[in-house]
């Protein structure tokens, strides 16, 4: 019988052996051969659980060292277009989610699990043939609404980790009311700027698609992004149940004209940005960034600007929740990242888990 320590050899996040020009984004090592979401000179089998850039930045040296690289769909053709290459290399290896399964040279069994966070985002799961150890490696994750598997070592995402992240969001609630604000705007004629993350931009322009109660966006309205954003949103776009129109780039030109015309219209951008022509717009909405939710709720009004409204769509879990996934994984060992949130909030999460649990939740973070 393992003892919990000596589960300690079966996952970790090894800091000392990261590119030091990404301090925050240390790599997690999964039984003999597999890095999820980095890079060590050890490992053969990389896995990319989603393309946002703290989860992706040692991409490239995967490609020159590594044997097998496995992510899902979306996430391989959302590094194609951020990465701005075909990445036509056999090491490459698109993967469906689960039941199928990757073994390795190593006696490795691995699992890719929706992880309710961006189109193509995923958890890891590995099971080892020569002990039975199951490892879970959470990626960032929305719960509920994905698959839980139960684990002996739990790696978890520190996102959200405190108290002051508890909140309450129905997300497709929320992106209902975006839409009825959005149209309801347009049939005045007026235009709305949406500022969101890359994927929660995604969920809005899909909602925005597929329309509420029988009402829509009219084709003939334009949806307007920076070019990089279009160029995802293109990429993704078989991710979604419903087809977008076509985006286009929102360059100066075209915004100028579409106001010289007073035409409606439609505009992305990057969360808590502010764009030169914001003050045209009749409505703007800030998604993904709500200082406010605790005392505000998901979606209200700015008090210095009646034209801004705050949505949170809680793209990660809600404090109370993580606590809800862990108790539903029951791991032995929980390893808690925290090079990709605050190192107080991944030492407080370690804290509750163990509270709450009473099992070994360990903090990993990087100092230099």
């Amino acid at each position: 019988m393992l003892k919990i320590t000596d589960l300690t050899q079966f996952a970790d996040i090894p800091c000392q052996k990261l590119d030091p020009n990404f301090p925050n984004s240390a790599p997690i090592t999964i039984g003999n051969s597999i890095v999820c979401d980095g890079y060590t000179d050890d490992k053969t089998v990389a896995i990319f659980t989603h393309f946002h850039s703290d989860h992706i930045v040692n991409f490239s040296k995967t490609l020159r060292h590594c044997d097998h690289i496995l992510l899902t769909q979306p996430t391989f053709d959302a590094i194609k277009v951020l990465r701005h290459s075909n990445l036509n290399r056999a090491t490459i290896e698109p993967m469906p989610l689960s039941p199928n399964k990757f073994c390795t040279s190593k006696g490795e069994t691995i699992e890719l699990i929706n992880a309710n966070h961006v189109p193509g985002s995923c958890q890891v799961f590995v099971e080892m043939e020569e002990n039975g150890i199951r490892i879970l490696y959470s990626g960032d994750f929305c719960y509920p609404g994905l698959q839980v598997r139960k684990a002996d070592v739990l790696v978890l995402a520190a996102e959200h980790g405190t108290k002051t992240h508890d909140y309450h969001t129905d997300k497709p609630s929320i992106l209902r009311t975006i839409f009825r604000d959005v149209y309801s705007e347009i049939t005045k004629g007026e235009a709305v700027e949406i500022h969101a993350h890359s994927g929660s931009m995604q969920d809005i322009i899909e909602q925005l698609e597929k329309g509420v109660e029988g009402k829509f966006i009219p084709k003939a309205v334009p949806f307007l992004a920076d070019q990089k954003d279009v160029e995802l949103t293109e990429a993704l776009a078989n991710a979604y149940s419903v087809p977008f129109r076509k985006l286009e780039e929102a360059t100066d030109n075209r915004l100028n004209e579409l106001v010289e015309e007073k035409k409606p219209y439609v505009r992305f951008a990057p969360a808590a940005t502010k764009t030169e022509q914001q003050d045209r717009a009749s409505k703007v909405i800030q998604a993904d960034v709500n200082p406010g939710f605790a005392n505000n709720g998901p979606y209200f009004q700015s008090e210095t600007d009646n034209r801004i409204w705050f949505a949170c769509l809680s793209p990660h879990s809600s404090f109370s929740n993580i606590l809800k996934y862990v108790g539903e994984v029951e791991p032995k060992l929980v390893l808690i990242d925290g090079t990709r949130a605050a190192k107080d909030t991944a030492i407080s999460l370690a804290r509750s888990i163990t509270e709450k649990f009473q099992i070994q939740a360990i903090p990993k973070y990087c100092s230099y």
